[in-house]
């Protein structure tokens, strides 16, 4: 018997092989013969706008755009809607006089841009103004997202407290910076269709810092003999007032770190508040940033008998707005802006 054995092959792995490459051949053959206008499936994509309400909640919801362009008699009509509704939510932020009002204006304001940016993923826009149409959307969405909300978050702490103040923040927001630029592209974008689009914000511009004189009486002068010595170690400039249940009668004016006396107040069985705080707005009697708002305990009675008259003193301290107060007559604590009589 030879040493060599011959090797017995199976037909199967044979006739696999010539199966799979008879498959190859076959689709090789396809591939090369389709024809180009085949259709080919493309992966699914989304707009800036819809991609970004997909990944956070709180991005403005997103629409499907028409599938036809919008001509631009068409779409300046849409960019006149759009400052429609945001022009009245600016107006009513800035002419907000309290904390809560504040909150509730920018809460306004993010619901118009919410609703602008809608409009403006929603719109097909001419080919000329595409590009400018995307940076308008994501200009929206910076402020839907981080600029608007944080007016409302310092609000809600007692660091904005009226409108002016909160618009000169929003207007040095860089937020709002990058939307006024777009703002200027959108103008000449297309030559021959020069859109037109706010402005939305005012220009960028520091924040007031107005205040009274120190001893300045702002309310009640001349009402009597009867007179106050205030020291004001708070921190910020004050504004004292004398109430009788919650009807303002006598207030006068301390700058921080400072003393003064005034006269004039009136008889009377008085509670007496103070609020602090930068940047006085002397026709609304308050103030516009980092605000705060405080009673004393023990009431001030006053009275003038012709031979004498009264004279407190009163120490105003700088008050955490979180603190309990202490003791069954504190002789300072914290009360809501509401609280305060005006």
């Amino acid at each position: 018997m030879s040493r060599f054995t011959k090797l017995r092959l199976s037909p199967r792995p044979i006739a696999a092989a010539v199966v799979f490459v008879v498959f190859a051949t076959a689709l090789v053959i396809h591939l090369t013969t389709r024809p180009d206008d085949d259709p080919v499936a493309a992966p699914a994509t989304s707009s800036p706008a819809s991609a970004t309400a997909s990944s956070s909640p709180s991005s403005p919801p997103s629409s499907t755009a028409p599938a036809t362009p919008l001509d631009p008699a068409g779409y300046q009509k849409v960019l006149t809607d759009v400052g429609a509704s945001i022009t009245p939510a600016v107006q009513q932020l800035e002419q907000a006089t309290t904390p809560a009002e504040v909150n509730s204006a920018s809460s306004s304001l993010s619901s118009a841009v919410s609703s602008a940016a809608q409009q403006l993923d929603a719109a097909l826009p001419p080919d000329a103004i595409r590009g400018t149409n995307r940076a308008l959307l994501s200009d929206f969405t910076v402020l839907y997202n981080s600029s608007v909300p944080k007016i409302g978050s310092s609000a809600l702490t007692n660091k904005l407290c009226g409108g002016v103040s909160a618009i000169a923040e929003l207007s040095n927001d860089q937020g709002v910076a990058g939307l006024r630029d777009t703002l200027a592209k959108l103008a000449t974008a297309d030559p021959a269709h020069p859109y037109h689009l706010g402005p939305l914000f005012p220009d960028a511009h520091p924040a007031p810092n107005r205040s009274a004189e120190n001893g300045a009486v702002l309310a009640g002068a001349g009402g009597g003999k009867n007179s106050v010595s205030i020291k004001n170690v708070s921190g910020t400039d004050q504004a004292v007032t004398f109430a009788d249940l919650s009807r303002p009668v006598f207030t006068v004016y301390v700058k921080a770190g400072a003393t003064t006396s005034a006269s004039g107040i009136a008889d009377g069985h008085y509670t007496v508040y103070s609020t602090g705080g930068t940047d006085w707005d002397a026709s609304r009697g308050r103030f516009t940033r980092d605000c705060s708002f405080s009673k004393f305990g023990v009431p001030a009675a006053m009275k003038d008998n012709g031979y004498t008259h009264t004279n407190i003193d009163l120490t105003v301290h700088k008050i955490d707005p979180l603190a309990q107060p202490s003791g069954p007559f504190p002789e300072q604590s914290s009360i809501e802006p509401l609280e305060y009589p005006h």
